[in-house]
């Protein structure tokens, strides 16, 4: 099996824009309420079961990283499904060829399942950071209703992924500089 997570970046940007874009500001359809501004943004994924990733804008007052996100992953708004991780997964386990093309073009060659979890999941986060990231640096997120001192992190379902560190996820993670 082939994975090109270069093509799945360019979807996860273009799921990310249109949920910038399309943002209503009295509707949230995350945790928190709707008119607040969003204090904490998190991109999620899975990838062993299920293939998708979801972007959760977090208006609680005092939002952090508690596992709420996880509450609103069946909302098709938040929701971009990538079945062919959860191929790619599957494949993995049964211990079938692999080959992904990474988002930085590297090819990881997966052979007889030697591989943990974690590092499988690596492959799903650098390339959804490397997107978060150059998003906030061309300034993308300043079309939304971000609170002072908001921040993102990245995280993996079964936690096997996240970024930055729970110790540094208000200030690397921060949205503006």
């Amino acid at each position: 099996m082939k994975l090109d997570l270069r093509k799945d970046q360019k979807t996860v940007r273009k799921y990310i824009e249109k949920r910038i874009r399309d943002y209503p500001i009295y509707e949230n359809l995350g945790p928190g309420n709707d008119e607040d501004p969003i204090r904490l943004i998190t991109l999620g994924f899975y990838a062993e079961q299920g293939g998708y990733v979801n972007l959760v804008f977090d208006t609680r007052p005092k939002a952090d990283v508690d596992g709420e996100w996880t509450l609103h992953v069946d909302n098709e708004t938040n929701t971009c499904p990538f079945p062919k991780w959860l191929d790619c997964y599957t494949a993995v386990c049964e211990s079938e060829d692999v080959t992904i093309t990474r988002h930085d073009g590297v090819k990881v060659q997966i052979t007889n399942n030697e591989i943990s979890d974690e590092d499988l999941n690596l492959h799903f986060g650098e390339m959804l950071l490397a997107t978060m990231l150059e998003l906030r640096e061309n300034s993308s997120f300043g079309k939304l209703p971000i609170a002072k001192n908001a921040f993102f992190v990245i995280e993996e379902f079964d936690g096997r992924y996240f970024w930055p560190t729970y110790k540094t996820r208000k200030s690397k993670g921060r949205i503006q500089p």
